[in-house]
């Protein structure tokens, strides 16, 4: 079903020891097998299990209540993993078990260690990982991006209007739009760049076609909603947005509906029919989709 570089690559992911599933004190154990395994917990915790494989044995198990009753005790890595390296252990404990040798059709090559990505301009910290020659992505780390500041830091400025002096250059970290609103939805650091200087008169993307893309996050485009016409049922708008943008422009069916900030929530009520929600940006950049809206 998939080649044998890529069936590498996945058993040297699941069988990555530095983890958050792998169960309380199996740190520094010695008895924790040499296996590739993936743990799951349902949805209120109904059951767990833990799937694990070397190259003579696949086991699975299996821990919950047939009746289906949850329990705050039962999670994938304290549970059922525990049991799984056990069964690993009775059966092969110490066997000569030969491990997944690396194809020739996979090679090595210096990533950044933040995105995995061939490294940049700004990426001191790298190391050396897999890759499938003409299928991993060849694109160049970006992570980090140098901007024109003033001097106190304040306001962003562009090639063209950049001041003769009193300005100075400084790296921020540039996440793709949906990294940047996970982060400040999770309350996490997330750095935008300053305003961009307001006096600029140019109405292009201001960072020299560096920025991120614009991307609509909500509603999701070519969907079909339904709404129900006795409830003062809202769609949300929102957007994942560059970190230098400050605020964005909503329109719908090609009508102004409202300014906002780049990470604000805006709910409206949406026409029946087909619905262009189009989102543009204060550094000239536009997005539109199009959905399904229905009444009943």
């Amino acid at each position: 079903m998939i080649s044998p570089a890529a069936a590498f690559l996945i058993t040297d992911i699941l069988a990555q020891r530095t983890r958050p599933d792998l169960p309380m004190g199996y740190q520094n154990s010695r008895h924790l097998p040499k296996i590739a395994w993936k743990t799951g917990t349902s949805y209120g915790r109904r059951d767990t299990w833990s799937i694990g494989y070397n190259q003579d044995y696949t086991i699975g198990v299996w821990v919950g209540n047939f009746s289906g009753q949850g329990s705050p005790a039962l999670t994938g890595a304290d549970v059922a993993s525990p049991l799984l390296f056990d069964l690993f252990n009775t059966l092969a404990y110490n066997s000569p078990n030969n491990w997944a040798v690396p194809p020739a059709t996979l090679d090595c090559r210096l990533v950044c260690a933040e995105t995995g990505l061939v490294p940049g301009e700004h990426c001191p910290n790298q190391l050396i990982d897999y890759y499938l020659p003409g299928t991993s992505s060849a694109r160049r780390c970006e992570h980090q991006k140098k901007a024109l500041v003033s001097a106190d830091g304040t306001i962003a400025y562009c090639r063209a209007c950049v001041p003769a002096a009193g300005f100075r250059r400084q790296l921020f970290l540039n996440p793709l739009p949906e990294v940047l609103a996970f982060r400040e939805a999770q309350g996490l650091p997330a750095s935008r760049l300053p305003p961009h200087n307001p006096a600029c008169r140019l109405v292009h993307n201001t960072d020299g076609g560096a920025g991120a893309a614009l991307v609509i996050t909500s509603p999701l485009d070519h969907a079909e909603y339904v709404l129900d016409r006795h409830e003062q049922q809202q769609m949300l708008l929102s957007c994942a947005a560059g970190s230098e943008v400050r605020q964005v422009f909503w329109y719908v069916n090609d009508q102004f509906l409202r300014a906002a900030s780049a990470t604000e929530r805006v709910f409206f009520r949406p026409p029946s029919g087909t619905v262009k929600i189009s989102c543009a940006d204060d550094h000239g950049r536009n997005v539109d989709i199009k959905l399904e809206v229905q009444e009943l």
